[in-house]
């Protein structure tokens, strides 16, 4: 009995050893083809495995990206823990300086993450965006119970409008039509004029001084014209 335990025992840690060499295969893949492109071929010939091995511990490459992803969602959600933000409000916004310094960091990485064509990975999609919306309910809900956001606030829906915003500005970004300096203003600025529809007086104070500081330290999008 004791041998056969042991033996499952080092089945185990041999598989979990070859699904951490997937993983990591993964993301280091993401950074030169990106998600749509990256094949279950692609991952298995970086982690030295055999496709079926990909398939058996995983069933799809979607599965993987799914874990590549939920892992970078963790240390996310660990920083944002650890910011130390006064309020559920705060953490929204310390919440989108936090996400552009992941993208700063690392780029070809974030770039690769993006799914040009979700009906091809709608699973993934889901298993990506469904834990990003919560997150975003959660603070949602917390800021109405500190009461900067009124009382009957559909968290369920302005959750789902701000992973649409910010998504949006992410594939400019992706697209390189925006820097990553104007992507941050962007989502920050949309979050804010989104809120203060939503709050109280206290909050919507704050809210409109994020908007008036965003406001001031933009670039105009055109010339002032000149006096003839």
């Amino acid at each position: 009995m004791t041998d056969e335990i042991r033996l499952t025992s080092r089945r185990e840690r041999g598989k979990d050893a070859r699904r951490s060499r997937i993983v990591e295969a993964a993301y280091a893949l993401l950074r030169e083809v990106g998600a749509d492109d990256l094949s279950v071929k692609m991952i298995a010939d970086r982690a030295d495995l055999s496709p079926a091995t990909v398939y058996n511990l995983f069933g799809a490459k979607g599965a993987v990206l799914a874990k590549v992803y939920a892992r970078d969602f963790e240390v996310f959600i660990a920083k944002v823990e650890g910011a130390g933000s006064p309020s559920a409000l705060d953490a929204i916004f310390d919440s989108i300086r936090i996400t552009m310094d992941h993208y700063r960091s690392d780029p070809p990485f974030y770039r690769g993450m993006s799914i040009r064509n979700p009906r091809a990975e709608p699973e993934l999609v889901i298993a990506v965006q469904g834990p990003r919306q919560a997150f975003w309910r959660d603070l949602l809900a917390r800021a109405v119970c500190e009461g900067d956001l009124a009382p009957g606030v559909r968290t369920d829906m302005v959750s789902l409008a701000m992973l649409q915003m910010s998504g949006g500005v992410f594939g400019y970004w992706c697209a390189d039509l925006i820097s990553l300096d104007e992507m941050e203003q962007q989502t920050l600025y949309s979050f804010a004029l989104l809120l203060m529809g939503l709050a109280r007086p206290a909050g919507r104070a704050r809210l409109q001084a994020r908007v008036a500081a965003i406001q001031a330290a933009a670039a105009p999008l055109c010339p002032t014209a000149t006096a003839g």
